[in-house]
């Protein structure tokens, strides 16, 4: 189950329960990071549709409660009348329902996100006409300016994605590691934006430039650690590196990783197998992918994206390296789909990042 078919099914509950049209229940992303309970998404539908509906509630107490218990009761009505499927359902002190999935709906999730990512991140095909932006950043003259454009083009491309026509297609198939910046003819980097480029490249320069949040930013802001706002060719930091202390580094090998372990089960290996919480974390924040991508599109932030993208690479990274693995492999599960779908995800917003995925290690 997507967060697509939860939304869809708390607001159909919703409707019929309190005799609402669709048009009138507002849309709620139901999420993971919501969850309590052990649950695999929490949708926060009942404390947003009091306010339509208190007048058709009976009974003392909290109103969001009230909302809540009635919306449950009909959630599994319609499992009884086998309209839905879930595997628990429980109601919290904030007003929240509580929803585990079934193991089925689990994996249903993630080869969903592995077959298409794009449809998945934005509940479209990306089969429209018009081309993405993407502008030559070593046009610009000060970091700052470079800096501008590459946040204009995550914009224009997250909103692309998000809103409107059909997007244009993706560019899929193999990619490499080579930059352009820095794999290329530098001798017209003459600007202090080409020279920073070509210093730290491209994918590092973009991600740096839309991972921080001030539209302003100071010459000496970073955004934690060695990380300078404005990489520049006296002062790259981390950015100029090839380790996890990069986090466009990071980003680019945990896709290539997770390409490669698909590519290697394809041709016979024994699928990857770790414990039920390493499993559940990138679970958890694939689950969230869709409206990580529409929080970042309707508030235009490039940085909610980047930062949901450390997070996915980061529970990625803890699911490959799972100590059970080799020290209790009896308390492990295999997740087929899983690498694939991470890898989806991440190709996808490195994509609206306008920053290349490598596919081998």
């Amino acid at each position: 189950m997507t967060p697509w078919d939860l939304e869809a099914l708390a607001r159909e509950a919703a409707s019929r329960v309190f005799g609402l049209d669709s048009a009138e229940v507002p849309f709620v992303w139901p999420r993971h990071d919501h969850a309590g309970q052990g649950a695999d998404a929490a949708t926060a539908l009942p404390p947003r549709l009091v306010s339509a509906v208190r007048d058709r509630l009976s009974g003392r107490g909290d109103p969001r409660l009230l909302v809540s218990d009635r919306i449950a009761a009909e959630l599994v009505a319609m499992r009884e009348d086998d309209r839905c499927d879930f595997a628990h359902l429980l109601g919290d002190g904030r007003g929240f329902l509580n929803i585990t999935l079934t193991e089925g709906q689990r994996h249903a999730l993630l080869s969903a996100a592995a077959a298409d990512a794009p449809r998945y991140l934005s509940g479209r095909s990306w089969d429209g006409e018009g081309s993405w932006p993407s502008s030559d950043l070593h046009e610009a003259g000060p970091v700052a300016q470079a800096r501008r454009l590459a946040r204009a083009d995550a914009r224009g491309r997250i909103g692309l994605a998000t809103g409107g026509a059909a997007p244009p297609p993706a560019p899929d198939g193999a990619c490499g590691w080579r930059d352009p910046y820095l794999d290329g003819d530098r001798g017209d980097l003459v600007t202090p934006a080409a020279r920073a480029l070509g210093t730290v490249g491209e994918a590092s320069a973009r991600v740096a430039f839309c991972r921080s949040i001030p539209e302003h930013p100071r010459e000496s802001e970073t955004t934690g650690g060695d990380l300078p706002v404005l990489p520049s060719e006296g002062r790259p930091g981390a950015w100029v590196r090839l380790t996890d202390a990069n986090p466009a580094f990071r980003l680019r090998y945990a896709h290539a990783h997770a390409v490669s372990l698909s590519r290697w089960a394809e041709e016979g290996a024994l699928p990857h197998s770790a414990c039920a919480e390493h499993t559940a974390a990138p679970r958890g924040l694939l689950f969230d992918g869709p409206s990580a991508l529409d929080t970042a599109a309707r508030r235009e932030e490039p940085h909610i994206l980047v930062r949901y993208l450390e997070a996915l690479a980061s529970a990625y990274d803890e699911w490959r390296t799972c100590p059970a693995a080799s020290t209790s492999p009896e308390r492990t599960v295999p997740e087929p789909a899983l690498p694939a779908a991470v890898a989806g995800v991440l190709r996808t917003g490195l994509f609206l990042l306008g920053v290349s995925a490598p596919t081998r290690l």
